[in-house]
């Protein structure tokens, strides 16, 4: 079902390698800020322990976004990564040998439904083509939380030009679950965020008129979901 995107990664990020490393590209940095705030917001909405917290990513590749779940203090036992590539979840577990990684290439593969209490996606829709395909997968993530678990989106606005180039509304995808919060982002500073020191009403609305005016427009939404009760 997904040889198409297999190809296509093994292509943009070849056996043993980390494309995306933030250590190459300032827009990958700042993806990386931008996510981990995105994150931090979602995990303080989640009324769950973060120590007891259980969590799949759904298209880990190297572990990336794995690692991150770290830093807020999610158990490295509690976290499961799975992807497409077997290079790729190689690579991811020879840098986090703590945490737990599987080859899923298929459905049948995928983990036992209602295990967790929060799967999440990084950058994963934008790289799937066609409506029918992101449902489905969409359904199998709300399939593997249990009845009010939750699902963390982090992605671009718009599908990558190979998956489409179409627009991502999150909302559209999760036909099981309700939204619990959405935010907007660019993957550079917002004006309100250099403009901090001016406090009080004029200070804001200064700060928002020159958002609009000459800000920069988000490119990344972060969206969390609850899964409505069967």
């Amino acid at each position: 079902m997904f040889e198409d995107l297999l190809t296509e990664y093994e292509r943009l990020e070849p056996p043993g390698t980390d494309t995306w490393n933030p250590l190459l590209d300032d827009n990958e940095l700042w993806h990386r800020v931008r996510l981990f705030i995105a994150l931090g917001w979602a995990l303080r909405q989640i009324p769950i322990s973060i120590e007891k917290l259980k969590v799949l990513d759904v298209g880990c590749g190297v572990g990336r976004s794995t690692r991150t779940l770290l830093e807020f203090g999610v158990m490295p036992e509690n976290i499961l990564g799975i992807d497409l590539r077997s290079s790729a979840i190689s690579y991811a577990q020879s840098l986090n040998p703590g945490i737990c990684f599987q080859i899923v290439r298929s459905f049948e593969d995928w983990p036992s439904p209602g295990t967790f209490d929060l799967v999440m996606q990084c950058t994963v829709f934008t790289s799937i083509l066609g409506i029918g395909r992101r449902l489905a997968v969409a359904e199998q993530m709300e399939k593997s939380v249990h009845d009010q678990g939750y699902i963390f989106w982090w992605d671009g606005q718009w599908a990558a030009d190979f998956a489409g180039g179409d627009p991502l509304r999150p909302e559209k995808l999760f036909l099981n679950s309700q939204v619990i919060g959405h935010r907007e982002y660019s993957l550079r500073p917002f004006i309100p965020e250099a403009l901090r020191c001016l406090r009080g009403r004029f200070g804001n609305r200064l700060a928002w008129m020159a958002q609009h005016l000459f800000g920069f427009p988000p490119t990344h939404c972060a969206a969390l979901f609850q899964k409505m009760k069967s």
